[in-house]
């Protein structure tokens, strides 16, 4: 291998470290150049929150709902990525959804999904992950 080709090596292995550790900040930091609060799931303690809890709840933006078979009271939080077109979860600060207003798609189909909404678990829904859908799994 000549030196120009060795030289090209270890360039491109920099530019791909330095890909490579600003995709981690921004993993990391998703709120970077953003005017919305940086996403922290909010939980609560108990079956319901204290004053404290709520209060941290409602300032990071969340809302109080009840949720699952056993009614434990949750603080739900939009995610600042809702929506956005994906094809796994990575892409998405909480989990890739397929859109279930076109039917369901066979487990390993391909398929184009939208993050979620919210930080709420509970539902009936498809993932998306390297673009396929995965099996429909329902959670109460």
């Amino acid at each position: 291998m000549t030196r120009a080709a060795i030289a090209l090596a270890l360039i491109a292995a920099a530019g791909l470290t330095a890909c490579e550790a600003l995709r981690d900040y921004h993993a990391n930091n998703p709120d970077w150049g953003s005017n919305v609060p940086p996403y922290e799931r909010i939980q609560f303690a108990g079956a319901h929150p204290t004053p404290d809890e709520r209060a941290r709840c409602e300032a990071a933006g969340g809302r109080i709902e009840m949720g699952g078979l056993m009614g434990h009271e949750r603080c739900v939080q939009t995610y600042a990525d809702a929506g956005k077109a994906c094809t796994g979860s990575s892409d998405c600060l909480g989990q890739c959804i397929l859109d279930s207003s076109h039917g369901s798609v066979p487990m390993g189909g391909a398929a184009t999904g939208t993050c979620q909404v919210t930080d709420s678990p509970f539902g009936c829904y498809q993932t998306v992950e390297d673009g396929k859908a995965q099996p429909e799994k329902c959670v109460d």
